[in-house]
């Protein structure tokens, strides 16, 4: 069987062909997201792996995922209308609950454990204020300014709106960046959010949180990144 997955494809396109893929990035800390125009031999190079390696066994296991008969959908071939409407009710909504159960629980972990670890959790305190900030007001942008436009764009066909798409798309890049660069540092902060030990069931909870919040934006950066945008 001629294998599906090789080093020259974008790491986007990667995950788009084989969804399970996005696990194996995540523990290798490939960056499938903001960098989801990178080739697949080149970040596995640049993080030193052997590319060999790793694309035998992507491959390996989507002819597994393939035989399982696990349904998926390959939204680069959905209208824009149709993802933008699951990255809302999936990715935007599950931001909103965690931002705000995670900023409660978290102001509740500093206090208790201020005395024996307030000199982490006070960076994972404020590296999470200004992530929770900036991501509300792109989630905000994005349901007022960039998905609208997209939808008339695509309703009409009207090339005038596809300046102002553009533009918000750079705009749209550029914050995700930053989001990306704020998950980094709390990732080198919590020990890839693991707590320290004899932590608490609410420090635990409020790190594995943290960490899942990381996950799912790194689903819905890739999805807009490398799907979306590419659309129109």
């Amino acid at each position: 069987m001629d294998k599906v997955i090789h080093e020259g494809q974008k790491l986007g396109e990667v995950v788009s062909i084989f969804p399970k893929s996005s696990e194996i990035f995540n523990e290798l800390k490939i960056d499938y997201c903001c960098g989801g125009h990178d080739s697949l031999g080149e970040a596995l190079k640049e993080k030193g792996l052997n590319p060999n390696d790793i694309v035998e066994k992507l491959n390996e296991e989507y002819e597994k995922f393939i035989k399982s008969n696990s349904e998926y959908r390959d939204w680069r071939k959905e209208k824009p209308t149709d993802l933008m409407e699951n990255i809302l009710n999936t990715h935007h909504s599950f931001t909103k609950k965690e931002l705000k159960e995670i900023d409660a629980l978290l102001f509740k972990v500093l206090k208790v454990h201020f005395k024996h670890h307030g000199a982490e959790l006070m960076k994972v305190h404020r590296l999470f204020g200004t992530l929770k900030t900036e991501l509300e007001e792109h989630l905000i942008k994005e349901e007022e300014n960039l998905f609208p436009l997209i939808k008339v764009y695509e309703e009409t066909g009207n090339e005038k709106y596809k300046e102002d798409i553009y533009k918000f798309i750079r705009d749209t890049e550029d914050e995700h960046d930053a989001a990306g660069d704020i998950l980094k540092e709390l990732e080198q902060v919590t020990r890839d959010f693991k707590a320290p030990e004899g932590a608490c069931t609410s420090f635990k909870l409020v790190y594995d949180k943290l960490h899942g919040l990381e996950k799912d934006l790194f689903i819905h950066i890739y999805k807009e990144n490398s799907v979306l945008f590419n659309m129109i």
